[in-house]
């Protein structure tokens, strides 16, 4: 309708989407975290002209804060943001210059609301919570699905009172401003207390070896559960459990280093391009957890 052209790939190969930007004068690009990281990764990146671009749109699955700023030094401020669901397609956006907005743990805002749509953090008892308290993200749309195909009893749980809850940790600053800690139902419970995956994932990427990482839960033998990580390392680094753990401890504290180091040549991926945890649990889990140190 606007004179333009939408050129499609499948499957996801960075170094051909960085051809085809260059190419045909790309635009607009939409791209998942995982693809996004891709890119920014990939050798022809620096010699690849990105003149044409004016908008990279990114959602999907958790962004890391410690890629973002990459990102944004990269390509120039054309990042937005995007946080949506399948059952409420619009939730909120970041804008380029809202991505110097941080929140708990560094994490960098979702956005505020878009417009029509109202969000709340509320808790188990749908109480809304004041701003800066963390809880179930929950909104109300004009556009939220209706329920689930054949599924009352789901739908009777997600919707209630008008709210859809998303099934997302997150909180909401003074200012409106969304953040996402991950969610509820992915929070690694530990002794002494829980811990949200992308926490980790966002520290370690800060790490001068780590390329690329997922964290994940694994029960033990005693139904404990353990914190995995599986680590792309950066070329020429080979590091190891004690070095990460040391790490993490010491910016985080000792509750939030991994229990089990995995270094894999690459993170494995779902048909929708999202790290595939249930591959990496059932694959890495029967690996030997040395004692923990703190």
């Amino acid at each position: 309708m606007q004179g333009g052209s939408v050129v499609l790939q499948h499957p996801f190969e960075p170094g051909a989407v960085l051809a085809a930007i260059a190419r045909e004068r790309i635009t607009h690009l939409w791209l998942l975290p995982a693809q996004l990281h891709q890119l920014l990764d990939h050798p022809d990146l620096p010699g690849t002209d990105l003149s044409s671009l004016t908008r990279i749109t990114y959602g999907g699955s958790p962004s890391s804060a410690t890629r973002l700023r990459q990102a944004a030094e990269v390509f120039g401020p054309i990042l937005y943001g995007w946080y949506a669901q399948s059952e409420v397609p619009a939730i909120s956006e970041a804008r380029p210059h809202e991505h110097a907005i941080t929140g708990p743990g560094g994490r960098i805002t979702v956005g505020r609301p878009v417009p029509g749509v109202d969000v709340a953090i509320r808790d188990e008892a749908g109480r809304t919570l004041p701003p800066g308290a963390e809880g179930e993200i929950q909104v109300r749309s004009p556009i939220a699905m209706s329920g689930y195909w054949k599924q009352p009893e789901l739908t009777a749980a997600v919707l209630r009172d008008g709210w859809l809850r998303t099934g997302d940790i997150g909180s909401l600053d003074e200012d409106g401003y969304l953040f996402v800690a991950g969610r509820r139902d992915n929070v690694i419970i530990v002794v002494g207390g829980h811990v949200h995956p992308t926490e980790v994932e966002d520290l370690l990427l800060s790490h001068p070896a780590v390329a690329q990482c997922s964290v994940f839960g694994v029960r033990d033998v005693d139904e404990t559960e353990r914190i995995h990580a599986a680590v792309v390392p950066v070329p020429g680094h080979n590091p190891d459990l004690d070095e990460i753990r040391a790490f993490v401890s010491a910016h985080k504290g000792p509750l939030y280093a991994p229990d089990a180091l995995h270094l894999l040549t690459e993170i494995p991926l779902t048909s929708a391009d999202k790290p595939d945890i249930g591959l990496l649990r059932t694959t890495l889990a029967a690996s030997p957890v040395p004692d923990a140190k703190d």
